[in-house]
């Protein structure tokens, strides 16, 4: 029976996993709960009485000390349920439906408090925090990455535009020409392409300062372009570099009411 039930729990940690990916939180919590139950009922044949992770149970003939290393057991088994509920919400509302992040800060500092009170340490829950944190810093700078990927976009229209003025078939006289300006063309695109390659940086600790040199090092924007840039997104800048390195938001009001716009 006992090994049914760990099956059964394995079951439940996996289905919970891909109603996650699903944008399912509620659901992906209520059945990562079920799992945790079915791993206790496991354990249960371990105990004669004690109260931790808010279960009671009866202690059998096992020497304290065991029951203790128990407990460190099940606390430490809190971590990687932890990570996969707090990757949960971090991941909701980004494919079938928006969750406000209002709604996703309560509910994480919810999860965050029955941890606790389960024992998992702060530094376990930091640790179960990597996609909160990524998809925080994804969040901050994508809108400046489209931004300049935008003004990108308006010179590569422009430099296609002035191929497609040769006169086609592309005679021997013209030919300098027209691979000039589809040279010309491609170094937008490669500056582009580099520029959308930062939507998925795993590490995103960095981003502000890749950002910022992207923009200073173009070879396509003009001076006037780029301080531009740099005088729109100085401050969104400065919150991306703020999380990176206190993982906390520098403006929680701003993002929490352009969420709302």
């Amino acid at each position: 029976m006992r090994i049914v039930v760990f099956l059964a729990a394995l079951g439940l940690f996996g289905a919970g996993v891909a109603l996650g990916f699903q944008d399912k939180a509620g659901a992906a919590t209520a059945t990562y709960g079920a799992a945790v139950l079915c791993l206790i009922f496991v354990f249960l044949p371990e105990f004669k009485r004690f109260k931790g992770l808010g279960i009671e149970a009866e202690l059998l003939d096992r020497k304290l000390e065991e029951a203790d290393k128990l407990l460190s057991q099940l606390r430490d088994l809190a971590t990687p349920i932890a990570e996969m509920l707090l990757s949960s919400v971090a991941r909701s509302g980004r494919w079938d439906s928006a969750m406000p992040r209002a709604q996703k800060r309560e509910l994480l500092q919810r999860i965050e408090g029955e941890l606790r009170r389960c024992g998992v340490t702060e530094e376990q829950l930091e640790q179960a925090k990597v996609d909160w944190h990524y998809y925080n810093l994804h969040d901050l700078s994508s809108p400046i990455i489209k931004d300049v990927i935008d003004k990108l976009q308006e010179h590569f229209r422009e430099r296609d535009n002035a191929i497609n003025t040769v006169p086609t078939p592309i005679t021997p006289d013209k030919r300098g020409e027209y691979d000039r300006l589809v040279a010309h063309r491609n170094e937008v695109s490669q500056e582009r392409e580099r520029l959308r390659a930062l939507y998925a940086l795993k590490d995103k600790t960095g981003i502000a300062d890749v950002i910022r040199s992207a923009i200073k090092n173009s070879t396509v924007l003009t001076p006037s372009e780029k301080t531009e840039l740099f005088d729109r997104h100085r401050e969104a800048l400065l919150d991306v570099e703020y999380y990176a390195m206190h993982k906390e938001f520098r403006r929680l009001t701003v993002w929490l009411t352009e969420d709302e716009a």
